[in-house]
C-alpha cells in the first residue's frame, strides 16, 4: 500500500499494525486492533485507536510514550496485515480470505472459487439429489414392510396360529416386493413351527418307552411282592412244624434267605420306579424348556422389530418431504431459462456503523468488506409461494 493510501486508511478491529520506536527495540513490534478498537503498547498499556489513521496512531503513541516514559520518541506505524474480506452467497467456496491491495469484486469471487456450478451441472446435481432421496424413501418403505411382515409372523408364532398378512399394505410400486415378502415370511413361519414341532415330538417319543419300562418294572415288583407273601406264609407253616419237631432248621434258613432276596428285589424295583418317575418329570421339563426358549426368541425378535419399526416410521415423513422438495427443485430448474443473473452487494464498516450497497464487478474492495453474491431470477407468479422461496 502506498504511503498516501496508508495515511488515509483508518484502522478497525482485525487489522494488524507494526509499531517501531526508534532506538527502543523492546518497545517495537506488531499488535492487532482488538474488538474494543484498542492496541497494547509496552509500558503504556492499552491505547484506543478508534477511527484513527496510521499517522494519527503514530502521534498518539508518541504522545503516550513522551508522557513520562521517553524523551522525544520517534514512532513509525505501518499496516502489516489488513483485516480479511468475506465472500458469501452464490460462490463455490464461501469463506474468509486475506485482503490483497487492489483486489476487485471479481477477484474476490475468483478467490472463492468462482460462481457456483453452471445450470446444466446444477440440474444434474439436483437430479442426483432426487434419486438419492427417492432411494432413501424406497429403502425406508422396504424396511417398514419387512419389519411389519415380521411382526405379523412373530405375533402368530407367539399366539400359536397362522399369520394373516391381509393388513400388510404395500406402497406404490412395491406390490411385487410385498408379495414376495408375504411368501417368504409365511414359509419361514411354517419352517420354524415345523422345526419346533419336530423337536417336541422327538422328546415326546421317549414317553411311551418310559411308560412301557414303568409297566414292566411294576409287573416285576408285583411278582416279587406275591412271591414274598408266599414265602412268608411258608415260614409261618414251617415255624409251626418246627415247634412240633417235624421240620429241620436248615430248611428255615433257606426260606429266610429267599425272603431277604425278595425284599432286596422289591427295594430295587421301587428304586427303578422312582428313577422312571424322575425321568418322566425331566422329559416334561425339557419339552417345556423347548417351548419357552422358542417363545423367548419370538419375544426378543418382536421387541427388536418394534423398536426398529418405530425408528423407520419416524424417519419416513422427513424422507418423503425431502424427496418432494428435491422433485420440486428439479421442476424449478427445468422451468428456468437463460443464464442466471447475479447481484453483488458489499457490507462495509464505517464510523456510523455498517453500510450495505450494490457494487460492480470491477470495483475495488476494502479490508473487512463482506461481499455477498445473490443469484436473481424472474419470479414466476404461477408458482406456489414455497417454490418462489426455494429459488
Amino acid at each position: 500500500m502506498r504511503a498516501t493510501e496508508a495515511t488515509a486508511y483508518r484502522v478497525a478491529p482485525g487489522d494488524r499494525i507494526g509499531i517501531t520506536v526508534f532506538g527502543q527495540a523492546d518497545m517495537s513490534g506488531e499488535t492487532m486492533i482488538d474488538a474494543t478498537h484498542s492496541i497494547a503498547v509496552p509500558l503504556v498499556g492499552s491505547i484506543s485507536v478508534r477511527g484513527l489513521t496510521l499517522k494519527e496512531i503514530e502521534q498518539r503513541v508518541a504522545k503516550s510514550l513522551a508522557d513520562g516514559y521517553l524523551q522525544n520518541p520517534v514512532v513509525s506505524v505501518k499496516l502489516t496485515e489488513p483485516r480479511p474480506i468475506y465472500v458469501v452467497g452464490d460462490v463455490r467456496t464461501a469463506g474468509v480470505y486475506p485482503y490483497r491491495h487492489g483486489v476487485s469484486v471479481l477477484g474476490a469471487v475468483a478467490l472463492a472459487g468462482g460462481f457456483t456450478v453452471p445450470e446444466e451441472q446444477a440440474r444434474a446435481a439436483l437430479r442426483t439429489d432426487f434419486v438419492q432421496a427417492d432411494e432413501r424413501v424406497k429403502s425406508l418403505e422396504a424396511s417398514r414392510l419387512t419389519l411389519t411382515a415380521r411382526r405379523i409372523r412373530l405375533e402368530a408364532q407367539r399366539d400359536g396360529r397362522e399369520p394373516d398378512f391381509g393388513g400388510l399394505e404395500s406402497g406404490r410400486g412395491m406390490e411385487e416386493f410385498t408379495a414376495q415378502l408375504k411368501t417368504s415370511e409365511a414359509q419361514l413361519h411354517a419352517f420354524q413351527t415345523s422345526a419346533l414341532q419336530q423337536q417336541v415330538e422327538m422328546l415326546q417319543q421317549q414317553e411311551p418307552k418310559l411308560l412301557e419300562n414303568k409297566r414292566y418294572v411294576q409287573e416285576q415288583l408285583n411278582a416279587e411282592k406275591r412271591q414274598l407273601e408266599l414265602i412268608q406264609q411258608h415260614l409261618v407253616d414251617y415255624n409251626a412244624l418246627l415247634s412240633s419237631g417235624l421240620a429241620r432248621r436248615y430248611t428255615g434258613i433257606e426260606l429266610q434267605r429267599e425272603e431277604a432276596r425278595n425284599r432286596g428285589n422289591i427295594a430295587r424295583f421301587n428304586a427303578d420306579m422312582s428313577n422312571i418317575a424322575i425321568a418322566q418329570g425331566e422329559l416334561g421339563l425339557r419339552i417345556r424348556e423347548v417351548r419357552e426358549a422358542f417363545q423367548r426368541r419370538v419375544w426378543t425378535e418382536m421387541q427388536d422389530g418394534v423398536q426398529r419399526l418405530a425408528e423407520v416410521e419416524a424417519a419416513l415423513p422427513a424422507a418423503r418431504l425431502t424427496r418432494e422438495l428435491r422433485l420440486r427443485q428439479i421442476g424449478f430448474a427445468e422451468e428456468a431459462s437463460g443464464p442466471p443473473r447475479r447481484s453483488l452487494f458489499v457490507t462495509r464498516q464505517t464510523d456510523q456503523g455498517s453500510e450495505t450497497f450494490p457494487i460492480a464487478e470491477g470495483a475495488l474492495l476494502a479490508p473487512g468488506d463482506i461481499l455477498r453474491v445473490e443469484r436473481q431470477r424472474e419470479t414466476d407468479a404461477a408458482l406456489p409461494p414455497t417454490a418462489a422461496a426455494m429459488r
